[in-house]
């Protein structure tokens, strides 16, 4: 029982981070929230542990290529 407890905490909290980290985010574009809610966590994982090419390859799929153009100019 204890156990119970303790994973419906933790769940409880990991949901609360999706809310209140995402929200936002979704809220801005939901087309590529996906995209986002996915590459970001791997991102920051594998830039992290060294991985900083593929990092940035994941970035630029995540956040696609056309925002980083306009952002040039």
């Amino acid at each position: 029982m204890t156990e119970f407890i303790i994973i419906l905490i933790i769940v409880i909290l990991f949901v609360g981070f999706l809310y209140w980290a995402y929200l936002p985010d979704y809220r801005r574009n939901p087309k590529e929230f996906w995209r986002t809610l996915i590459g970001m966590p791997i991102g920051m994982l594998l830039g992290g542990i060294g991985f900083r090419d593929l990092n940035e390859q994941i970035r630029k799929w995540a956040v696609g290529e056309k925002n980083e153009k306009e952002t040039e100019k």
